[in-house]
């Protein structure tokens, strides 16, 4: 069974996360450096990107009620967060040929609504420019840009309209420290008080992210074809859903507290591991090229074809029937599903074009994990369940 999304980090790096000698401070100062130099700008190291928005909240301490434009489409776990600082969203529909908001959307939802803050989320690993940027900032609006699912070489130029660029390495992202993230921002002030924040949460023990670093170790190996077979079969045996199952096992966070588990410091060998994997990242995404290649063929069912840039973190394409296509390729030996993320529709009635992507959405396992053989028989199968559904 093709695993749907692999962790993305080699086992000498993951041995060294379990079993490496104690971190150095002139390690830790080099990586510090080292972020500072690649971004050039003022850069903040947090636990999540989740901890850091909510940072940037607690900072920001918008009154009650103060609306925030949000992409359409977006982390549940960052509404969440909007929401438990009592602001309200304003969701701003996505065109699913770019996975952006439509020129001049987030104008019009600002006109409307007065936000002073906008979160603009990069997803499914496009990259797309924030047209409404310069306008928003003309208006007095924060513009965010969450690009976590978009991270894919060192090269790469994240909005530079933008006032806040969040990058994370979870553990499902590009080039994971099995967590970690990082905010550039523009400002060297509002950075600074985000940092001095940060430093007043709780430490988390290298001890603890050694355990972490165990654990992946072990989905890393079951994630090959018949390890993760035999592990599907044995959730099936247990009668658990196994979208569930998987989600718990590879997710950093879950839980109602969401606030308070997320609310810690990173340790010492996160932060160093996060350098150390930017570091050999590859110049360019070579994981693209093979997903652009299947996916030349369906121009109607490709996600995002049309983005300004395409790193492509998951493979998601729509169809008409969506279960059918899951048991297909499931029964081939293709583990696709609805759920390998937590990506949510925030509105039905003012996000049509969000709403029906999430409908119709299933992730396929990534092209760039298999051989050309086996790429040629889940395209068989993605064209079928597509002509059936015609």
């Amino acid at each position: 069974m093709h695993c749907r999304l692999k962790f993305d980090i080699g086992w000498p790096a993951l041995s060294w996360a379990t079993a490496g000698l104690p971190v150095s401070p002139d390690e830790l100062k080099h990586s510090l450096d080292y972020f500072e130099h690649l971004f050039a700008r003022n850069t903040v190291v947090g636990f999540s990107v989740r901890t850091l928005f909510d940072a940037i909240l607690c900072e920001l301490a918008l009154p009650p009620g103060t609306p925030i434009l949000m992409s359409g489409i977006n982390i549940q776990n960052m509404a969440d967060i909007a929401t438990a600082h009592a602001l309200r969203i304003v969701a701003v529909d996505i065109d699913p040929e770019t996975l952006a908001p439509k020129p001049g959307a987030l104008v019009d939802a600002q006109t409307e609504s007065g936000a002073k803050l906008c979160l603009f989320t990069q997803l499914y690993g496009a990259l797309n420019e924030i047209s409404d940027a310069d306008e928003l900032r003309s208006r007095g609006v924060t513009v965010i840009e969450d690009a976590a699912q978009s991270f894919a070489s060192t090269r790469t130029r994240w909005c530079r309209e933008a006032d806040i660029s969040l990058l994370s390495f979870g553990p499902i992202k590009r080039r994971t420290a099995l967590g970690g993230a990082l905010g550039l921002f523009r400002d060297s002030t509002l950075a600074s008080r985000i940092q001095q924040r940060l430093e007043t949460y709780p430490a988390i023990s290298d001890r603890w992210f050694r355990r972490r670093a165990m654990k992946y170790f072990f989905l890393k190996a079951i994630s090959a074809p018949i390890p993760y077979g035999l592990l599907l079969r044995a959730i099936s045996v247990t009668g658990r859903d196994r979208d569930t199952v998987i989600g718990e096992m590879a997710r950093s966070f879950a839980g109602d507290e969401l606030l308070k588990v997320i609310r810690y410091r990173p340790p010492p060998r996160m932060k160093v591991l996060m350098a150390q994997q930017i570091k050999s990242t590859p110049a360019a995404s070579t994981r693209a090229i093979p997903c652009e290649e299947f996916l030349r063929d369906f121009p109607g069912a490709a996600v995002g074809s049309k983005a300004d840039r395409h790193f492509h973190w998951v493979v998601p394409v729509l169809v008409p029937n969506p279960d059918n296509l899951i048991d297909a390729m499931q029964a081939s030996g293709f583990d696709a599903t609805r759920g390998a993320t937590t990506l949510r529709a925030l509105s039905t009635s003012d996000t049509p074009a969000a709403h029906a992507l999430i409908e119709k959405v299933v992730y396929l396992p990534h092209p760039a994990d298999m051989a050309p053989v086996d790429r040629v028989k889940m395209r068989s199968i993605l064209l079928q369940a597509i002509n059936d559904g015609a």
